[in-house]
């Protein structure tokens, strides 16, 4: 048999069979899963879908929560200094002296030796990005052709 011959057989063949049935059980199950979706309590669907009080009371919420931060940021921040003055010592300008000295040498270190190869790294980094990208482009154009001209 030769193979211009055998492909349209076998088409041909397949296309005479049955097609796939579902379980008889796949109905009821589906539609059980869909019943159990649709009735989850409120506040476990999307926000927008939430009713509107409860809408309101989370944008209220969250604007409380905002504001608060905003306004007590400034207060703990004085009230730190405040107690970091009041126990400074000997001792803690000591270790303070060592912070910073280990934070000075640590941005130093960052500027001469690392910072100059982020260039670099950010070059590479996009090169392959745009490698990849390419590979994608070309192997689905190569999958997409094959399945077009089957």
């Amino acid at each position: 048999m030769n193979t211009p011959d055998l492909e349209p057989r076998v088409d041909r063949e397949l296309r005479r069979l049955p097609a796939p049935r579902a379980p008889h059980t796949l109905l009821p199950r589906v539609m059980a899963a869909v019943e159990a979706w649709a009735e989850r309590p409120w506040y476990t669907r999307a926000w927008v879908t939430w009713p509107l009080a409860w809408q309101v009371v989370s944008v209220a919420a969250l604007v409380a929560i905002v504001a608060g931060g905003a306004v007590l940021v400034p207060h703990a921040t004085s009230a730190v200094s405040s107690v970091t003055a009041v126990f400074a010592s000997d001792e803690a300008s000591a270790v303070t002296q060592q912070v910073a000295d280990t934070t000075s040498s640590a941005r130093i270190l960052w500027r001469t030796l690392l910072e100059p190869l982020l260039t670099y790294v950010l070059g590479i980094v996009v090169l392959m990005v745009l490698a990849c990208v390419a590979f994608g482009t070309a192997l689905n154009y190569v999958v997409i052709e094959k399945a077009a001209h089957r």
